[in-house]
Formats: C-alpha cells, sequence, structure tokens
C-alpha cells in the first residue's frame, strides 16, 4: 500500500507530539536498531504507562506502546490518534511505511493479544507474540464479553485474516488450565500455521512467567528472532 508524504509527516509528527507519560501513545525511537516493537496494551491499564516495561527496558529496539484507556479491545481506536479500529489499522500502516527495512514486531498480552493480532496480521508484522488473545470477541465465558457489554463491535472476528496470513510469524501462549484459552488458541493454530506454547498456567501467562523469572528472557528472545519455546521448557 503506498502512504502518501503528508500522511507520513502527519502520523510522524503526532507520534512526536505524544512522547509524553501521559499520551494514550508513547514513542521511543532513540535506538539505532532497524527493529520497531509495537506494544499493546492489555485491561485496566493506566494511560500514560508502557506495558510490560522493566521487563523491555534493556531491549534495544525502537519501540511504540499504545494504549486505548479503555477495555474496549481497540474497537474504538485509541483516543487523540484514532477513533476507531479501522483509523487504528491505517495509522499503524503508515507507522510500517515511516520505517523502512525495519523489522516489524507486535506485541500484547489478552486484550492486546487481539490487538497484536489484528493489527499486526493487518501491517504484514515480521513476528507477532499474542499472549492467551481471543480471536473472536464476545464469545461466551470470554473477558471481552465480561467488559464489552456496551460497545459496538467494529472489527471482532480474525478469522479471515488469519486464514490468509503468509507473512507473520505467529507465536501464541496459553495457560494451559484455562480451557477457554485453550480453545482459542486451537482455532487460531487450524487457521494458520502458528506455534502455540503451552505453560503451566491460567489466564495470567506473563505474570507467571515473571514469577518464574522468565519473562525478560522470553521478551528478549522474541525482539532477537530467537527461539521462544526452549526459554519456557519446564514451565
Amino acid at each position: 500500500m503506498n502512504v502518501s508524504d503528508s500522511a507520513l509527516n502527519r502520523h510522524l509528527n503526532l507520534i512526536r507530539a505524544l512522547r509524553s507519560e501521559e499520551g494514550h501513545l508513547i514513542y521511543e525511537g532513540a535506538s539505532s536498531t532497524k527493529t520497531l516493537l509495537i506494544v499493546f496494551a492489555y485491561i485496566n491499564q493506566k494511560v500514560g504507562t508502557r506495558s510490560h516495561s522493566s521487563f523491555l527496558n534493556e531491549i534495544d529496539c525502537k519501540k511504540l506502546f499504545l494504549n486505548p484507556g479503555q477495555n474496549a479491545w481497540y474497537q474504538t481506536g485509541v483516543p487523540g490518534i484514532a477513533s476507531s479500529y479501522a483509523e487504528l489499522a491505517a495509522l499503524l500502516v503508515d507507522v510500517k511505511a515511516a520505517h523502512p527495512d525495519h523489522k516489524i514486531l507486535c506485541l500484547g498480552h489478552s486484550m492486546g493479544g487481539f490487538a497484536a493480532l489484528g493489527f499486526g496480521l493487518h501491517i504484514g508484522a515480521d513476528r507477532i507474540l499474542a499472549s492467551v488473545p481471543e480471536y473472536i470477541l464476545k464469545r461466551p465465558g470470554s473477558l471481552s464479553a465480561r467488559h464489552m457489554s456496551e460497545i459496538s463491535i467494529q472489527c471482532g472476528d480474525l478469522s479471515k485474516i488469519l486464514a490468509q496470513n503468509t507473512q507473520s510469524q505467529i507465536t501464541v501462549l496459553v495457560g494451559s488450565r484455562n480451557l477457554f484459552d485453550v480453545s482459542m488458541a486451537e482455532g487460531i493454530a487450524a487457521l494458520t500455521p502458528a506455534e502455540v506454547i503451552a505453560l503451566n498456567s491460567d489466564h495470567g501467562t506473563f505474570p507467571y512467567l515473571r514469577d518464574n523469572k522468565k519473562l525478560s528472557a522470553l521478551l528478549k528472545a522474541f525482539v532477537k528472532g530467537d527461539p521462544l519455546h526452549p526459554v519456557v521448557t519446564g514451565l
């Protein structure tokens, strides 16, 4: 997709303007590496904070943190940046175009995992790490159904874009003690080639890895493009 210079400039200026810690978007672009990591917030995350920042601080790459400020699974976009899922998808296409010759990585847990999958596939991300994602929203027993009763769905089914994937390398983390999450992971793997890594946890896969002192190593391996399964062997 061709993006006009004016669109690129618009979004680059927006990124620069919203680098304060009070923003829904925080861009860290000082790294000289040719890797951009896009990090999508999980539910109930305070605006202005960086998801998983204590485990990402030592990883050398450019980073873009997005936080919608509400538990809407990104259906209403990100305030001040995009007013809908579609607008946010278009912005991220522009962001990718503004980082030519970069590896584009998408990372998210739970609500952020849905976004990492949906937007990552839309922009053709090189690698996606989605922890306990839903790929169809508001299924009975899901977190999205619990939190989104009053929110209309703009993009709630990633089945088609998953089935069309020929570019993105996908890894899904799942807790084997949460049967709903297991069913989601199995559904994703049935639609597209994906590595599914099952942990002996419930929905809280990232806290489980943190408590077992493996989250930092896993995220480092993901950004470097190293195999992930050996990092969590035995968990």
